[in-house]
């Protein structure tokens, strides 16, 4: 972190940079979600503060079931961040075992294999993932899962080729020579040489995840109320855009803000980890 944060100091990245603090600052709220509102104050109802605009004791207002907007929107970056970091963690791990090892094996089970991933990739992922969150059921575990299980054939395919391609390297059939196995080779020398592209696609795929996440929570396919999701925050607050705007711009400007700054963050990565990058110009 410290080389990359050097890297976008000394390239003036200012965007990437503004980019890194706010997603600093969203997961600071996530991690003392806790300590700065509690649950019950996120989600118990409070009439008497029915679409209250923001005011000094209110600073961003309360819905329309008179919870204070801050709450939630804290309680909604730990919600929407640990989904996507867990989703996008399990697709890694499956998609770099599944095309690492598709990638290092050339047989008939790999072929089926990949033809398989091809076959899913084919549907976009909201689908894929709308229809295992139907079989699953509502709720944040499930949303996590789709997302995950939906993710891993697009990582799989990513991840095969350049194994495939470092499979045959001279160092690789340096080590086979002298012994190593097949796991060996491929988890010690193989994949540690894709790392970067591993770093980055996860830094970018963060930012669908959390996109992806919000979208079903809109179609009420996420966590049920009263659990202070930033996508269901928009889907129950959308008919009060025009009376009380703030009920939907806040979760809405806080969703806009997290997805646009994970991008950054993943361009500043990806012309940190490829030296010969033609995106070193300063962003």
């Amino acid at each position: 972190m410290t080389g990359f944060l050097g890297f976008l100091i000394a390239g003036r990245r200012y965007v990437a940079l503004a980019g890194l603090a706010v997603i600093l600052l969203f997961l600071l709220a996530a991690l003392l979600a806790p300590l700065l509102y509690s649950w019950p104050a996120a989600t118990l109802v409070n009439l008497s503060d029915a679409l209250a605009r923001p005011s000094l004791a209110l600073p961003l207002g309360a819905d329309e079931m008179g919870r204070d907007m801050i709450g939630r929107l804290v309680w909604g970056a730990r919600i929407s961040l640990v989904v996507a970091g867990v989703s996008v963690g399990v697709a890694l791990i499956l998609g770099l075992l599944i095309g690492g090892l598709c990638g290092y094996y050339d047989n008939r089970l790999t072929f089926v294999t990949m033809r398989a991933m091809d076959a899913v990739i084919s549907f976009p992922r909201i689908l894929v993932a709308i229809m295992l969150i139907t079989v699953l059921g509502p709720g944040v575990i499930s949303l996590t899962l789709a997302i995950a299980l939906s993710s891993v054939p697009v990582f799989a395919r990513l991840f095969r080729g350049p194994v495939l391609s470092l499979r045959s390297r001279d160092y690789v059939l340096a080590s086979r020579s002298l012994g190593a196995g097949d796991m060996r080779l491929l988890f010690r020398h193989i994949v540690p040489n894709i790392s970067a592209l591993i770093i980055v696609q996860g830094s970018i795929s963060l930012a669908e995840a959390v996109l992806i996440a919000s979208g079903l929570s809109f179609l009420g396919l996420g966590p049920q109320p009263p659990v202070p999701e930033w996508g269901a925050m928009i889907a129950q607050s959308r008919a009060h855009l025009l009376s009380t705007p703030h009920v939907v711009l806040v979760p809405g400007t806080a969703l806009f803000l997290l997805v646009l700054s994970l991008n950054l963050v993943g361009d500043g990565l990806r012309d940190y980890a490829d030296p010969r990058s033609a995106r070193r110009s300063v962003v």
